[in-house]
This record gives C-alpha cells, structure tokens and sequence, in this order.
C-alpha cells in the first residue's frame, strides 16, 4: 500500500481551473448571445481573469506537486543509467538532464549521457551502446518510441530497463516489465495553453498572435493544436494564424515566420513554444518589418529568454524548472524499478517571468541549472519516497 509524502496543493492547476471554471460562468446565463455590452463585459471579464492568472504565475514556486511513496524502493546503489536526450544543445533538454543526473547520484548511480543529436541515427546507436555496455537502465528524454523501436526493443530483450522519458505510450510497443513510459503530454499541453493565457493576458482582445507549431513529435503536435484552442476559446473574436516546423528545419524557421506575417499584416504576439526558437522568429520579424509591432511570448525560461525578458526583447516567459523535472523523471524510474506502475505528469508546474520579476534574478549559466529561479522544497519528498535518509 502506497501512501503520499506530504500533500501539497499545485497553485498552478487549481488557478487553471478556477480560470476554466470562471470563464464559463462568464458564458453562462439567460441567453448565449455574446453580441453587444453583455458580450464585452464577458471578454473583459476573461482578459481579467488570465491578468490574474499570470499574476499568480509570476510568483515563486511554493507549492509543489505531491509524492507518492514507493511501497519497496528498489536499491540503484552501484547500478549504470545511460541517459540519452533526444537533443542536448537544447538548453531545457539538457537541463532536465542535468536534474536527472542529481537525482541519480543522490541515489549512488553511476550515471553517462549519450546525445541523440535529433537524429534517429545517433539515437539508435546511443541505445546500441548502453547495451553493449551492459547498463542496467537507460532513460529516453523526449524521444518518441516510434522514432527507434527497433533499437528500443533490442534493449529491453536484453534485460536492461528502458524508461520513455516525456512521452506517452506508443501503440506498436510490446508490453514488457523492461519498458516503461513516463507520460508528460498533458504537463506539455497544459505549458502550451498556459503561453495562450499569457498572450492574451498581455494584450487581451486586441491579440493577434502568430502560433509556432512545434512537429518534433506526437506530443508537441498534440500541445501545439491544445495552445491554439484554448486561445480561440479564451477570445473568439480574436484572429490568429500559425505555421507549422521541426527542430530539424530551423534553418527555414526564420524566412517562414517573416512570410507569415507579410501575409497577415495586422499580427502583433508571436507564441513561440521553447525559447531556443525565438531568435529566429525574432529574425523573421524583423525581415518583415514588423519587429516594432509584434511582442513574442515562450516558455521553459533558459538564460538568453529571461535575458531577452530583461532587455525588451520578448515579453514574457513561462519557466520550466528543469532540475525539478529531471528529479521527475527519476522518480519515475525509481517506480519502474520497484514494480510499481509509472504515475504520469499531469500537472503543471510553471514561473512567469516578465520585466517585473525578472530583473531580480541572478542571470548566468550555473544559475540556470539551480532552483534558485523557481523556488525549493521538493527534494526531500522525492528523497523519502525513495527511501534515502
């Protein structure tokens, strides 16, 4: 029997769903037309609402998601864990890792990281080498089984356990007590709605946001399509656009956006999803002239977005704490290793960051990899989940 490590109340899905909650009762009453004053005191009223929610979004992390106590932790004292990271220049991406590394060595694992390079290729061969190494764990973060299952499968034949970090489960995986699937699609699509909120909090009904799909993988397509509906359902009478790219075509990233906007003149928010894309939308503005008349919102916080928040350049960012998740992602490894079922990431955990927080904050690269930006107090439920004094 499992029990919980203290409860704690998640301040950011509960204000999402007070939000949700408020903005239907906005839509409520004796007749569904939104035409006329009635219709612009419920739109005021929601633009209020998502003031609010950034608001309490923009204070420091106190309030963390519970943890849940493994019945019989598994020892991974002296035991190898390859981590392989879909690509580790990215700088939330290598973050988690960095998180997850922590957590390992609190646990006494000895711990490598194979880059995947976001490529296919130097995935499968990374997995190929923890397997001729005789790892007793590998750790996949954000690579969708379906990119190399072969290589997937391969391993866990082997005996060595393979935890899909980030991703949901895949139809076409076996079902295998070495395969396990840690699924944070809803903490990602609910990151992606909450950029929506923070767009259209900065500029409310006015807001006419140019949407960058993220394609990497089924969970950012799914998260891209929920970002772009919940701003259609926070303001109807907006318009919007998007376009769609990969990491792998970057390189076009900056001539698609500029087309963009030349072909919808009157945008003025660009919704980037990870901050390590937003110097060439930025780049794409300004080829098109527009860089004076867009303001551009993203999320996961690494040092050149805050950096960007704090000369101007970018209007807000919503923080991922990296080191949390990769003590996530570990925890759900220590599941899997315990024989316990892997709980998924179905909340979120986010900072706000806008000019009037930001400026407060130590901006350097060892800070980054820190909770000094968010706020702490997890560590030691995570700890005594697993059992470490």
């Amino acid at each position: 029997m499992s029990r919980t490590i203290p409860k704690r109340t998640l301040r950011g899905l509960a204000a999402v769903a007070t939000l949700s909650l408020t903005l239907a009762a906005c839509g409520a009453g004796e007749s569904d037309d939104t035409s006329g004053a009635a219709g612009e005191d419920a739109q005021a009223a929601s633009v209020e609402e998502a003031k609010a929610q950034v608001e309490e979004w923009s204070k420091e992390i106190t309030e963390w998601p519970e943890v849940t106590e493994i019945a019989e932790p598994a020892s991974l004292k002296g035991k190898k864990v390859t981590i392989v990271p879909l690509g580790d220049q990215i700088p939330v991406i290598h973050g988690v890792g960095e998180g997850e590394k922590q957590a390992l060595e609190k646990l006494g694992a000895t711990v490598n990281v194979c880059d995947g390079k976001f490529n296919p290729t130097s995935i499968a061969d990374c997995l190929k080498t923890a397997g001729d190494q005789d790892v007793d764990y590998v750790i996949t973060n954000f690579v969708d089984y379906d990119m190399v299952p072969a290589a997937i499968d391969a391993l866990t034949k082997k005996g060595t356990k393979v935890l899909v970090g980030s991703m949901h489960r895949s139809d076409k995986a076996p079902d295998s007590e070495n395969l396990a699937f840690f699924d944070a699609t809803e903490r990602v699509a609910l990151l992606y709605e909450a950029m929506s909120t923070d767009a259209f909090a900065g500029q409310g009904e006015e807001t006419q946001p140019l949407f960058l799909k993220l394609m990497d993988s089924s969970t950012t397509k799914d998260a891209s399509d929920r970002m772009i509906k919940k701003f259609e359902e926070l303001c109807p009478s907006c318009e919007s656009s998007s376009v769609e790219f990969t990491t792998a075509n970057l390189d076009k990233l900056s001539s698609t956006v500029s087309a963009a906007l030349v072909s919808n003149p009157e945008t003025n928010a660009i919704v980037v999803p990870v901050d390590t894309f937003v110097p060439p939308a930025i780049q794409g503005a300004k080829s098109a002239n527009k860089i004076d008349q867009v303001k551009v919102y993203s999320s996961s916080s690494d040092l050149a977005g805050l950096q960007r928040v704090k000369d101007g350049s970018q209007a807000s960012d919503l923080g991922t704490p990296v080191i949390f998740e990769g003590w996530k992602h570990v925890n759900a490894l220590m599941q899997m290793a315990s024989g316990e079922e892997v709980q998924p990431a179905d909340d979120l955990v986010t900072r706000a960051f806008t000019p009037d927080n930001v400026g407060d904050l130590e901006l350097d690269p060892k800070t980054y990899l820190t909770d000094d930006w968010f706020g702490t107090g997890y560590q030691e439920d995570f700890l005594a989940a697993w059992g470490v004094k």
